[in-house]
C-alpha cells in the first residue's frame, strides 16, 4: 500500500504527525508512506523511520499555486498512490491529490473539498467516494 500524506506548514504540526506515521505503519507494516511537504520541514522529516521520501511543496503562502499543485499531481501519478491523507483543512491542500488521481484521498472537511471527493472524517462524517 503507498500512501501519500499532504503534512501541515509547521513545523510543531509535523512533529505531531509522526504519531500518524507511526500509527499507519503499526496498522500496515509494509506500506510506504511519502510526504509533501513545505521545504522548513524537510530536514526533520528525514529523521522520522516511518517516512519514505519526503516531496518538497513549494512554497506559495497566500497564494493558490494552481499551475504548480497541477504539474505536481501529474508527476505523483507514476507513484500509484492508494490513498492520500490530507493534514491540513485548506482546499488547496486537496489539489495535488485530486490531480495525482489518487483513488482514496482522506481529510477532514472544510472549504468545499467534498468538490474534489475527499472521503471526509470530522464532525461531518459524510463519505464522498472518489
Amino acid at each position: 500500500m503507498r500512501i501519500l500524506i499532504v503534512g501541515p506548514s509547521w513545523v510543531g504540526d509535523m512533529v505531531m504527525a509522526q504519531s500518524l506515521f507511526i500509527t499507519l505503519k503499526q496498522q500496515h507494516p509494509d506500506c510506504q508512506i511519502d510526504v509533501i511537504a513545505p521545504p522548513w520541514t524537510l530536514a526533520l522529516l528525514a529523521r522520522m523511520p516511518e517516512v519514505s521520501l519526503a516531496i518538497e511543496m513549494p512554497s506559495v503562502r497566500n497564494k493558490l499555486g494552481l499551475m504548480m499543485r497541477i504539474n505536481l499531481g501529474r508527476r505523483l501519478r507514476a507513484h500509484h498512490y492508494d490513498q492520500a491523507i490530507l493534514l491540513p483543512n485548506t482546499w488547496k491542500s486537496a489539489l495535488t491529490p485530486f490531480f495525482a488521481n489518487i483513488p482514496l484521498r482522506t481529510g477532514y472537511v472544510g472549504e468545499c473539498r467534498w468538490v474534489m471527493s475527499v472521503n471526509v472524517v470530522g464532525a461531518y462524517s459524510t463519505i464522498y467516494a472518489a
